[in-house]
């Protein structure tokens, strides 16, 4: 059903194809703006004391955001989101003593099915605007008290 419904926004929906396109490549460019950020972050220095808490944060940030990508990817339902999906739970499995565990919470089990695209959906429309976006927030509050980085 998620791929019909992708499908029918593609082609019945109007301007559907260009609300998915505006989507999938907006989201791209998050990625490669958080990437370039936090290069230029290490590049300037701006990572030394007294700014390490915003640092930690902003990795926290980054994958965050890689896993905003993961679970967006995995939503379309297609052959190429599926096997992407497989290979996080193979992923998940090879992590020794709690790799069952994480495979079960986060796929819903170790294959594939509906409860893998229930909870990538809940992560990805519900679970993760809240937590970047209040994290964000935090980001750029140290940022205001600390001021803006000089170069070292």
């Amino acid at each position: 059903a998620a791929y019909n419904q992708i499908t029918f926004i593609m082609t019945d929906l109007n301007f559907g194809f260009m609300l998915r396109s505006i989507h999938r490549w907006s989201a791209q460019v998050m990625v490669a703006a958080v990437f370039l950020h936090m290069v230029r972050v290490y590049f300037t220095g701006a990572y030394k004391e007294p700014r390490e808490l915003n640092w930690l944060l902003g990795i926290v940030l980054i994958s965050l955001t890689l896993l905003f990508g993961y679970s967006g990817y995995l939503l379309p339902w297609d052959q190429l989101s599926f096997w992407a999906g497989q290979i996080g739970v193979e992923m998940a499995l090879s992590v020794p003593l709690i790799g069952e565990w994480a495979a079960q919470l986060i796929w819903g089990g170790f294959s594939l099915g509906q409860p893998t695209l229930q909870r990538m959906y809940i992560i990805h429309v519900f679970l993760l605007p809240f937590v970047v976006t209040t994290l964000i927030a935090v980001h750029i509050g140290i940022v205001w008290m600390q001021g803006i980085a000089e170069p070292h």
